[in-house]
C-alpha cells in the first residue's frame, strides 16, 4: 500500500513537472518570436534613421554652404559701401 501511494505521488509529481516545463517552453518560445519582431522592428527604425541622418548631413551641409556665400556677399557689399563713402 504505501509503494502504491508514493508511485502514486511521484506520477502526480512527474505529470506537474511535465506540465510545467511544457509551459515554460511556450512561454520561451513566445519570447523568442517577440524577440525576433522587436528586432526586425530595429532595424527597420536603424535604416530609417540612417536616411534621416543623410538628408540632415546634406541639409546641413548646404545651409553651410549658403550662410559662406551669404556671408562672402555681404562682405563685398560692405567693402564697396566703405569705399564709396570713404573721403
Amino acid at each position: 500500500m504505501q509503494d502504491s501511494f508514493f508511485d502514486e505521488k511521484f506520477d502526480d509529481f512527474r505529470v506537474e513537472v511535465i506540465d510545467r516545463l511544457a509551459r515554460i517552453e511556450t512561454q520561451h518560445e513566445r519570447m523568442l518570436e517577440r524577440l525576433e519582431l522587436i528586432n526586425g522592428t530595429l532595424h527597420e527604425h536603424d535604416r530609417a534613421l540612417h536616411d534621416h541622418e543623410k538628408k540632415l548631413a546634406r541639409i546641413r551641409g548646404a545651409a553651410g554652404m549658403l550662410a559662406a556665400l551669404v556671408a562672402t556677399a555681404v562682405s563685398v557689399v560692405f567693402s564697396r559701401l566703405r569705399l564709396w563713402f570713404a573721403p
